[in-house]
């Protein structure tokens, strides 16, 4: 499993969660706060037979991090769920990540959800490149690749709009444009 905490050029990342161990998390308890980026790490996926196409439901996964807490995509149903499978060393990943974390903060005051899901990279490089680029979005580490299995991509950048029940609104695959993000959000928010 991977370490949560880590010491790198003075800055200590570490996510700040709001419950206790064990317990499932609400979406807020993702919210970064400055200086902070978070990084957890994958620990199971759940409904493997889920059809992860539009309008169908979004398999589901926990997050477990190395306190005991964890959490789940379910636990955030009632929520638009934005999920972003990306990598370091994807240009168009890297392209679109920064707009990604603009719609975040623009609209997580109406309950959206942002997970970018890092496609089995080491820890201290996912969060060099967060660092380096000054993005604060929750990301999590899918060490084995099971997220993207189960979501039946093997494409980078992948990136799945869920809606407030679950399902999978629109599967977009390729880099996503400011206009394009704009047009897929309006169908989930």
């Amino acid at each position: 499993m991977l370490a949560l905490g880590l010491l790198i050029g003075g800055v200590t990342l570490v996510l700040t969660w709001q419950e206790q161990k064990r317990a499932a998390l609400p979406a807020s308890a993702l919210v970064a706060e400055a200086g902070v980026y978070p990084v957890a790490s994958l620990f199971a996926v759940h409904n493997a037979a889920a059809q992860p196409d539009a309008g169908h439901p979004a398999p589901d996964f926990v997050i477990h991090l190395p306190d005991g807490a964890s959490t789940s995509l379910a636990a955030y149903r009632g929520q638009p769920v934005v999920i972003n499978f990306w990598a370091t060393w994807c240009p168009p990943c890297r392209e679109e990540m920064p707009e990604l974390a603009r719609a975040y903060e623009r609209y997580r005051d109406r309950g959206l959800v942002v997970l970018a899901i890092n496609d089995a990279e080491a820890h201290d490089r996912v969060a060099a490149f967060l660092q380096e680029s000054g993005l604060s979005l929750p990301v999590i580490i899918d060490p084995q690749g099971e997220v993207m299995r189960a979501y039946k991509t093997n494409a980078l950048p992948s990136t799945f709009f869920i809606d407030r029940r679950g399902i999978v609104r629109v599967r977009w695959i390729g880099v996503l444009t400011p206009e394009i993000l704009e047009q897929h959000l309006r169908t989930i928010l």
